[in-house]
């Protein structure tokens, strides 16, 4: 007879696969990555997220659309509103879809949901490429959320430099001048070359610790883009990274089983200071981590 544990950790919804550190490695559970011994007051935070793995892409977006619901809905009980902060992308279509469909479309608590992007191309809202027309078109034109609610990062309309200190007067005048924001919410996702939002890897913007937005020249694949940074995206109360598919498997085994300190990928400084880190993967991305080897269905 298995005997009970210790200590209580919340009830995932029921397909999830909470991943902490067990003493026999069960079937799609991932142990967490090696973090920094404890050291002085002044080291930041260790990277040291949760990992949940889902069977398939279906149920990763199901469990993924109801994390999103809960907090949501905390969010406004607790505080009167749910300001959240998106990402873009080929991934997140397939939450969004969840999120128009019920139970979620009358759970979620829409007219007290406030929307921000955690990055974004600089170009027109309508751009073919706009994280803006992703979203608006999977998600914000078949759900009731206030145009009022939404805070896009750039039109294209100005110099990128420009936008980005126009997002971050955008972020002051909504969370507060002197406050750092801090969003209920936030959507990431992970890039086959480790970075995340529009943080690239050397690149400066990685470290950048001032500002709260920086908007800039990539290269000539990337262009420009508006992105958050790792201060204003670690001060969130969760964050969730969504990664699906067989292509981002490997570099998801060095992200969470190889070296954190010094971080080698830009997605390492995710580092909440007073909220929580979940990496919420499909069987296929978690498909090279050691205690997923062989138990893929």
């Amino acid at each position: 007879m298995p005997q009970s544990k210790k200590k209580q950790v919340r009830t995932p919804p029921p397909q999830a696969k909470k991943i902490s550190k067990p003493r026999k490695k069960p079937a799609r559970e991932v142990l967490k990555p090696k973090t920094a011994s404890k050291g002085s007051k002044s080291r930041p935070p260790a990277f040291q997220p949760e990992v949940r793995i889902y069977s398939s892409p279906e149920i990763l977006f199901q469990e993924a659309a109801h994390r999103l619901m809960q907090i949501a809905r905390e969010s406004v009980n607790e505080r009167g509103r749910f300001v959240a902060a998106l990402s873009g992308g080929s991934t997140p279509k397939g939450l969004f879809q969840q999120l128009t469909e019920e139970p979620y479309l009358s759970l979620v608590p829409w007219a007290k949901t406030f929307l921000f992007w955690v990055d974004e191309r600089h170009v027109p809202l309508d751009h073919e490429t706009s994280n803006y027309r992703m979203i608006q078109d999977y998600l914000l034109s078949k759900v009731p959320l206030p145009k009022e609610n939404l805070f896009p990062a750039t039109n294209g309309s100005i110099p990128v430099d420009k936008a980005a200190s126009l997002y971050e007067s955008k972020l002051r005048k909504f969370f507060g001048a002197d406050s750092m924001p801090r969003f209920d919410f936030a959507l990431m996702g992970m890039g086959e070359d480790g970075h995340t939002a529009s943080l690239f890897p050397g690149m400066p913007q990685v470290n950048e610790r001032d500002k709260w937005v920086v908007g800039y020249f990539v290269d000539k694949a990337r262009k420009e883009r508006v992105s958050l940074t790792f201060p204003v995206l670690n001060a969130s109360r969760f964050l969730m990274v969504l990664v699906e598919g067989e292509k981002k498997a490997g570099r998801m085994k060095e992200v969470l089983e190889g070296p954190a300190e010094p971080p080698r990928y830009p997605i390492q400084y995710l580092r909440p200071v007073d909220g929580h880190l979940l990496f919420a993967l499909d069987s296929a991305a978690a498909s090279r981590l050691k205690a997923a080897a062989g138990k893929n269905p």
